[in-house]
């Protein structure tokens, strides 16, 4: 468990500054520079990719992480699998991009109505899937060499970094909006260039394929897996980005750039989950291979219980400066706050889950993800066809949090009657009870009737009746850890100064 907290440490420092730009970015710059209309075009071309890439890597992002403990194993100087991560994603960017022209008549006469804005700019989904493409294959790569902090800094800092300079010069009237949407997708060619960089660096550039470990038991697993994830991976990321895809030709990217802001604010709670799993993910991998099932269900464990914390303090936080977080906002995104309370609720539900998708994904289990996903699809178009018209933002916020609540509820049952695991303890129970509890009396109480004083003491209620009780009982001895470490980190620094 050493590296996991080692990394914790980092990871938790790079994803907390990336919560600062994202804040910045997203809360302060997005919506003050662009209009709506733009804003949602943006969004609209991120999520397009985030799903068409899931399709072009052919289901070697989730392999990648499974399988090189196998390669490493068989020859660890000269195993090439680096070859393999970079040629058949390459190939499944090639069908993509066939297919893509095949059908785009029916994307355009998709968003023609509602949005006219995207059918000027919709082309450039296939670089930026592209770049998304190699980045998500590469970085998993990088982990399985249990380096998980450069791809934390590269996606949460440095591609924020970019989008804040590319609105400056689009601010200040330097580049035109055409300009900043080219540079802005050409910017994430930069994530997969650092991190093959650091690849390089650390001696692992070993792209001669070995045909040698090519077995055909091995590439017989490798095909039915790489099928399940392909199809597995397509559907979660579709899941999750249908909502902004559906909102844009439903509704309009306007209203596709309020929700995507609210959305933004309530996901920050499952902002630790990522860089908890991005170092939990090849340690569970690594235990499963050895049949090690008492090791995976310490970090089930763990993982529910830390990012149930983590994520109860976060919406306790925001929900109590709720209203003057969108006072920043100009006041057409005010529409978007209760988009934050659902959408909170929701991954509230997927962070108590713990990391339920890194262990079927990592065992003879993974095709559950597929079979259950593809139930989930139909449901979250469903839903979202059906709330949408009815309630706007807060009907796709709605679906959204339903199919969380879905999606990771069959997963537990699956695991838990058929592992025999649970991440459920006594004390993620307590901590359950605190959250609820404390957030009900914090929101539910005005303090002063001056917002600026109130705010901040009923955000300090919150802290006391959550998160004091929570380390005195040492509910999470690894967040007490966490903070004792990085008090003597900061008591060290200030006796050598």
């Amino acid at each position: 468990m050493g590296i996991i907290v080692r990394q914790s440490i980092f990871n938790s420092i790079i994803t907390y500054i990336g919560i600062g730009l994202g804040f910045i970015l997203t809360v302060l710059l997005y919506p003050h520079i662009l209009d709506p209309e733009q804003y949602g075009l943006t969004r609209v071309l991120i999520s397009a990719s985030l799903i068409f890439s899931q399709f072009a890597h052919l289901g070697f992002q989730n392999l990648v992480l499974r399988y090189y403990p196998f390669f490493k194993e068989a020859s660890e100087k000269n195993h090439g699998f680096l070859f393999w991560v970079i040629t058949v994603p390459f190939v499944g960017f090639a069908i993509f991009s066939i297919l893509f022209f095949l059908f785009d008549d029916l994307l355009v006469q998709f968003y023609s109505d509602r949005s006219p804005l995207f059918i000027s700019y919709y082309l450039w989904i296939l670089p930026l899937t592209l770049f998304i493409l190699y980045f998500e294959v590469l970085n998993n790569y990088l982990r399985s060499l249990r380096d998980s902090t450069t791809g934390s800094f590269v996606n949460e800092v440095s591609q924020r970094l970019f989008a804040m300079i590319f609105l400056g010069l689009y601010f200040f009237e330097w580049i035109t909006f055409p300009q900043f949407i080219l540079l802005f997708v050409v910017s994430y060619a930069s994530q997969p260039l650092l991190i093959l960089l650091q690849i390089i660096r650390k001696g692992e550039f070993q792209i001669r394929p070995n045909f040698e470990i090519l077995r055909k038991p091995l590439v017989r697993g490798m095909a039915n897996y790489t099928l399940y994830s392909l199809l597995g991976g397509l559907t979660t990321v579709l899941v999750w980005n249908v909502d902004i895809l559906m909102l844009g030709s439903m509704a309009g990217l306007d209203s596709t750039a309020i929700y995507a802001i609210a959305f933004y604010i309530g996901s920050v709670i499952a902002v630790p989950q990522r860089s908890i799993e991005k170092i939990a993910g090849p340690m569970i991998s690594d235990f499963i291979k050895k049949k090690d099932w008492k090791g995976v269900g310490e970090i089930y464990r763990k993982t529910s219980l830390n990012q149930l914390l983590l994520g109860f303090l976060l919406f306790g936080l925001i929900w109590s400066a709720v209203d003057e977080l969108f006072m920043l906002l100009p006041e057409v995104y005010s529409a978007g706050k209760w988009v934050v309370f659902i959408i909170a609720i929701g991954k509230l539900i997927e962070v108590g889950s713990g990391a339920n998708s890194v262990i079927l994904l990592n065992s003879k289990h993974y095709r559950v993800s597929f079979y259950t996903n593809i139930i989930l699809v139909f449901i979250t178009i469903a839903a979202n066809y059906i709330l949408i018209p009815m309630y706007g933002i807060e009907g796709a916020a709605i679906a959204s949090a339903l199919a969380l609540l879905v999606y990771n509820g069959v997963k537990y049952i699956y695991i838990r009657l058929k592992i025999g695991l649970t991440p459920f303890s006594f004390n993620t129970m307590i901590v359950l009870g605190l959250g609820i509890v404390a957030l009900y009396l914090s929101a539910g109480v005005q303090i002063f009737s001056n917002f600026w004083i109130d705010t901040p003491l009923r955000m300090i209620l919150f802290l006391t009746l959550f998160l004091v009780p929570a380390l005195y009982f040492k509910l999470s001895p690894d967040l007490n850890n966490l903070i004792s470490n990085l008090f003597k980190v900061t008591q060290d620094e200030s006796t050598s100064g």
